[in-house]
């Protein structure tokens, strides 16, 4: 195979995108890249492929730069609804798992490939609505590319994961905190968490894995950042580039004038309903963007009513579920470089959402007046590509009574500037002057080039206001790295985020059907949990209010980190939709299978996972619609089609129904399983293997499914509806469970569970589908962990150290106690056993059985083994003089993420004293749970390798350990 070389990327680039060769400001900032490094700032306008930046971070890394990184984090703070980063990731992905030996992108992956991995890339996303596992990175050497937001990133960079248990934060913040590139797109949007990743850098002393790297990007010219790339002559001449450079468009400004408060909003959405109409005549697809859900939803409804069928709504407060039909419908339709023109114009009314991470291609855009930042953005998805015959028209309305909202004054700042490049049309006026506001990217990139250096204090006034983001010192970091036991008081992380300012908590709502009696509530989600993809993401004050009955909610955007008032209540009840004035709604509050409780609606608090019966209305097929009384499908059976986590369906109307709503014909196939699955449950004999067989021929039976899943149903891409993705998973499920589900009155199926050692209880490190010896396990860890630590380049004294931890962490389940448990609590047949344990073969899902066998054994509830594992350790180390005793021990001792500075204090009634392993005694003492050297241990290797250092070294031994649990390794 011929070497690959740095000329190479264009091929590589074409071969991953279909045929499309990078611009030249690709190629220039992979030469960069190489020869000097990242820039702190990527300035491209929209259009020109910024997420080609991915490409650029994979080549370069294929290349083996030093200034490469293994993983890379494409942060965008926005809630989307096309994420358009991460199908690019995608793309590359499919392109080095599928490219040919002699290919470039067969070179590529080979340069990229790890010994020991059977994938090149790992793509993953991490944002609000997408259920990703929290293995999200199998192995510390293999390549990613993570698309996520700045709560998901920056909580996780700084120890403290949203939606992480305490115990696996320290894994996520080594992975993101070492050998990693950060890209923050629209960087405008996220300058506290850039201002606090960076200083957080600045702060990390250099260690054994190479520091983050942070770059931003933005499309809106301005930033002060010394360091900044940018286009040049080079794509201006470019046939593509220049053209979408060029792309003509001209802006047309409309001042509303007779407004009052009370009639503010709705004379508002009339005229931005107005405006799409008379576009409607010869524009295929008319865009209007507005600056609240609420808003959007009304100029939705007034084109929706004489347009059903050539209207879509899109926000970013809808399940992803539905959003994911929505797409499959209309994405085609209204995507840049689509196919062809729709038959008939149609009407796409959005917010924010679309502003960022969508490649869509508006040919006439009405949109509310807004800061000058996002009016770029929104002017980009208008004439995208430059094929418009003539200049694509862009009306911008402007309510001068609207409250500032969420641009503040930034908002009649730039209405201002605009004003004064071209006066407002007349409101009466029925067609648009020839004359204009030439918004090229290139001419609107001259005029705000100009606006910045000739009068940079009206440009500020144009800009947000910028946030106050607290100073991070140390101290900080310091306490953020103790995940265990997390140090009171805890600084919060969300202020160096996204800046000091009164924030609009946000709850999580879900709708299922439910029993009537409320008291059946809880049983009737347990089995079946919620998840993100059939949940909204909406202000608790939003929600207060719907729940209360009032019949006008407060407004809100779909912008992350919104301003609002944390405070805000309501009453119970009120005065609005029928039937609900005056009633105080019930709700259940979900925490976790072990934390489900029911509440008054008026109880609910900032974070909650709320779930609420179907009955309540609230939602609809385009997202949240308080005003509506309709029944919710619930589209809980249709979640679970992609990631790690097991697929589960209720066999039962519930499915049926939501099956129906998107495929009818395959709905009478299930409708006849359904029937099946309930004589079956009469008879008390429940066969899941017979029932996945039958979803198998259901979906083969159908020639067009068959030609989108393959006829193995092997198919799992994202374009799969969300039925299909669930309804394959379970066809090809090898070990599928059934179980009858007395509350709801029908049976779960659920597809294949796999085990692996991170559930934080006594036993859940001992979970497996089959018995391993001790011996076994720990000697498949230590390879595994020293081929982690190879592929990572650490030094050898290293890599013994990572080696050793792996092959002593679990050296505590020699207790005797600990050994009865894993054999179901019998300690005779734990004594009379050849070997000593460490995993069980017990059912893995039967926590019963888990929690009788502990309980039998004599095991100290809330016993960490590591604890002992840690004394053994320490005996053992005697006889080894070149590794880092503390490093290995503290590995040992933190191997389940405890130990961050302290393992958990336990009392032991009944104290185990010594040890036998391989004939040899060892004195220990299970009565110190605690080891007080643990904090001075803990500092000192802090200081050695870094706070992100010592987590990614503590992660190499860790996803050893998951890996070979989940795979049941032997060591073999």
């Amino acid at each position: 195979m011929s070497v690959l070389r740095r000329e190479d990327f264009a091929a590589f680039y074409s071969q991953a995108h279909g045929g499309f060769t990078p611009f030249p400001w690709q190629e220039r900032l992979l030469d960069r890249v190489l020869d000097t490094g990242w820039p702190d700032l990527v300035d491209v306008p929209t259009g020109l492929g910024k997420t080609s930046i991915l490409d650029v971070a994979v080549f370069a890394a294929a290349l083996g730069s030093q200034r490469a990184r293994r993983r890379v984090f494409f942060v965008v703070d926005r809630r989307l609804i096309v994420d358009e980063a991460y199908r690019h990731a995608r793309e590359i992905q499919d392109a080095l798992d599928n490219g040919s030996v002699g290919s470039v992108a067969g070179q590529v992956a080979a340069a990229l490939r790890v010994p020991g991995d059977e994938r090149v890339l790992e793509v993953t996303r991490m944002r609000g609505g997408v259920t990703w596992s929290w293995r999200w990175l199998e192995r510390p050497d293999r390549q990613a590319i993570v698309v996520g937001t700045v709560d998901q990133v920056g909580s996780r960079l700084l120890f403290r994961g949203y939606g992480l248990g305490d115990n696996l934060r320290p894994i996520d913040a080594g992975l993101v905190g070492t050998d990693s590139l950060i890209v923050v797109d629209e960087a405008h949007l996220s300058q506290p968490f850039l201002t606090t990743a960076r200083q957080a850098v600045r702060e990390e002393p250099a260690g054994l894995l190479p520091l983050p790297v942070i770059v931003s990007m933005t499309a809106s010219p301005g930033a002060a950042d010394s360091d900044i790339f940018r286009i040049d002559g080079a794509d201006q001449a470019h046939p593509v580039a220049g053209r979408r450079l060029r792309a003509a468009k001209r802006a047309h400004l409309v001042q509303m004038a007779g407004v009052t408060k009370r009639t503010s909003e709705q004379q508002t959405a009339e005229t931005l309903a107005q405006w799409a109409r008379h576009f409607a005549g010869d524009k295929p697809v008319v865009g209007v963007i507005c600056n609240t859900v609420n808003r959007a939803r009304a100029v939705f409804e007034l084109l929706h009513a004489a347009h059903p069928d050539r209207c879509v709504l899109l926000t970013g407060r809808v399940r992803p579920v539905d959003r994911n039909y929505l797409l499959l419908e209309w994405y085609d339709r209204i995507k840049a470089g689509r196919a062809g023109e729709p038959p008939e114009p149609v009407f796409v009314c959005a917010t924010q959402t679309v502003e960022v991470g969508a490649n869509i291609d508006f040919s006439a855009l009405v949109s509310d007046s807004a800061s000058l930042a996002a009016l770029i953005q929104r002017l980009g998805r208008l004439n995208r590509l430059g094929s418009a015959g003539g200049a694509a028209p862009a009306v911008i309305v402007h309510n001068p009574v609207d409250p500032p909202g969420v641009y503040g004054p930034a908002r009649a700042a730039t209405w201002e500037w605009l004003c004064g490049l071209h006066p407002p049309m007349d409101p009466a006026a029925a067609e648009l002057p020839e004359a204009g506001i030439d918004v090229s990217p290139a001419a609107l990139r001259e005029l705000v080039g100009r606006l910045a250096t000739e009068d940079p204090a009206r440009w500020a006034e144009t800009q947000q206001a910028p946030v106050y983001t607290p100073f991070l010192s140390a101290t900080h970091l310091d306490a953020w790295a103790a995940t265990s036991p997390i140090p009171s008081p805890d600084p919060p992380v969300a202020p160096f985020l996204h800046g000091l300012q009164p924030d609009s908590p946000q709850v999580s709502l879900c709708w299922r059907e439910l029993p009537e009696d409320e008291g059946y509530w809880p049983a009737g989600i347990e089995l079946v949990p919620p998840s993100a993809e059939e949940c909204i993401e909406l202000p608790l004050a939003a929600v207060r209010g719907w729940l209360a009955g009032l019949a006008a909610v407060p407004a809100f955007s779909d912008i992350e980190g919104e301003a609002g008032d944390a405070d805000e209540t309501f009453p119970a009840g009120g005065p609005g939709r029928p039937g609900t004035a005056g009633a105080v709604r019930r709700v259940i509050r979900y925490g976790s299978r072990q934390e489900i409780e029911v509440i008054d609606g008026e109880k609910i608090r900032a974070g909650d996972r709320i779930v609420v019966p179907a009955s309540y209305g609230g939602c609809d097929a385009y997202g949240w619609n308080p005003a509506s009384t309709t029944p919710v499908l619930d589209v809980g059976d249709l979640c679970g089609g992609t990631g790690r986590r097991p697929a589960t369906v209720r066999l039962g109307p519930t499915l049926v129904n939501a099956v129906a709503a998107h495929d009818p014909q395959l709905a009478a196939p299930l409708e006849e399983l359904v029937r099946d699955v309930e004589a079956d449950r009469r008879a008390e004999t429940l066969r899941a293997r017979d029932y996945t067989a039958d979803l198998a021929k259901a979906l083969r039976s159908r020639p067009d499914i068959v030609a989108r899943l393959g006829q193995d149903l092997g198919h799992d891409g994202d374009d799969l509806p969300p039925h299909l993705a669930v309804l394959r998973r379970l066809a090809r499920a090898a070990k599928p469970t059934a179980k009858e589900h007395l509350v709801l009155d029908c049976v779960v199926l659920t597809s294949d569970i796999t085990v692996f050692g991170e559930e934080d209880t006594a036993y859940g490190s001992s979970l497996a589908r089959r018995k391993l010896t001790l011996a076994e396990h720990q000697m498949a860890v230590r390879r595994r962990a020293e081929e982690f630590a190879r592929n990572l380049g650490l030094p050898d004294e290293i890599a013994e150290a990572i080696g050793l931890a792996g092959y002593w962490h679990d050296e505590g389940k020699r207790d005797e106690r600990f050994q009865a448990m894993l054999h179901e609590g019998d300690r005779w047949a734990a004594a009379a056993a050849p070997h000593v344990l460490a995993k069980s073969g017990m059912n893995p899902v039967d926590r019963g059985l888990r929690r009788r066998a502990r309980q039998l054994s004599g095991y100290p509830e809330g016993m960490r083994h590591e604890a002992l594992s840690a004394q053994i350790v320490r005996v053992l180390l005697d006889d080894v003089k070149s590794a880092d005793a503390d490093l290995v021990v503290h590995l040992v001792a933190a191997h389940h993420g405890h130990s961050r500075p302290l393992l958990p204090p336990i009392i032991d009634p009944a104290p185990v004293t010594f040890v036998e392993r391989d004939g040899e005694v060892i004195e220990v003492d299970t009565a110190r749970s605690i080891d007080w050297d643990a904090p001075r241990r803990f500092h000192d290797l802090m200081s050695r390798y870094g706070r992100w250092g010592l987590a990614g070294l503590e992660a190499v031994v860790r996803l050893a350990d998951i890996w070979c649990s989940a795979r049941e390794e032997d060591g073999t």
